[in-house]
């Protein structure tokens, strides 16, 4: 392909997009570009805290930039490759938000910093996918990280055919909404989102941004074995990688801008 943009970002219509540099600037206002700026150095801060971020190491290489194109459904969005799209400014390994930048404050996993938590998900696979390649990824989220096919969910859902547990709890529900609710009780002991759902990076991703946003307070998913699970895995994978960081570097990191 031209341009693989990774999970996060479903199209771009050629018409709207705008080259990535600090032109972007010009099109929000500045109470909105201050907003951005906060969530951005927060969500920078809470990776220098783990370790994947210092001075000019690791993860203070990725950028985020807000893209001239609105959103089509993505809240973010970053490439492995550019292809074609390079012509109009994009880099690989960037952060892009959509100008109109959709989000919800206030619904976990929906705000703005969590959009930039998922996002920095997958522009740490651009910057160490050796790492990614690793046998711990597969077999916490049940395909490799760059197999787009819903993998996981599809196996989960030939479980449940066979689940006779899951089969009589269907059944005692009489009504179809009691049996979609149901159905999504058992999704969300296994996928921490419905997103997560999609494939393996996005369950990655999106086990990632809880990781960061509630990492002082996992036991709290204890109740959702599988998702909990993964999420210690997210906590050991950090803590393998941030010794290395820490080796490299103990400068601290500095504040940045969209």
């Amino acid at each position: 392909m031209d341009a693989t943009p990774l999970k996060g970002m479903q199209s771009l219509e050629d018409d709207c997009i705008a080259p990535a540099s600090h032109k972007h600037r010009n099109i929000r206002s500045r109470p909105i570009m201050a907003n951005v700026d906060r969530a951005y150095n927060l969500v920078r801060h809470e990776l220098a805290e783990l370790g994947l971020l210092a001075d000019g190491v690791y993860l203070d290489a990725i950028e985020l930039c807000i893209s001239n194109a609105k959103s089509s459904g993505e809240r973010g969005y970053v490439f492995e490759q550019v292809g074609h799209y390079a012509k109009r400014g994009y880099r690989p390994g960037v952060i892009y938000l959509p100008r109109d930048l959709p989000h919800q404050p206030y619904k976990p996993g929906m705000t703005l910093c969590d959009t930039i938590r998922h996002e920095y998900a997958h522009a740490w696979y651009y910057i160490d996918s050796g790492f990614f390649k690793q046998d711990w990824f597969e077999r916490t989220f049940g395909a490799a990280y760059n197999n787009c096919a819903s993998t996981p969910y599809q196996s989960w859902r030939r479980h449940l055919k066979r689940d006779p547990k899951y089969q009589a709890g269907k059944r005692r529900r009489s009504s179809e909404q009691g049996k979609l609710k149901f159905f999504y009780g058992c999704l969300f002991q296994q996928f921490i989102t419905d997103y997560a759902s999609t494939n393996a990076s996005e369950d990655f991703a999106e086990t990632f941004m809880f990781f960061l946003k509630y990492r002082r307070s996992l036991s709290r998913f204890r109740n959702r074995p599988v998702v909990y699970n993964k999420l210690k895995m997210v906590e050991r994978a950090v803590s393998m990688t941030s010794r290395k960081v820490r080796l490299i570097s103990d400068r601290p990191y500095r504040s940045r801008t969209a």
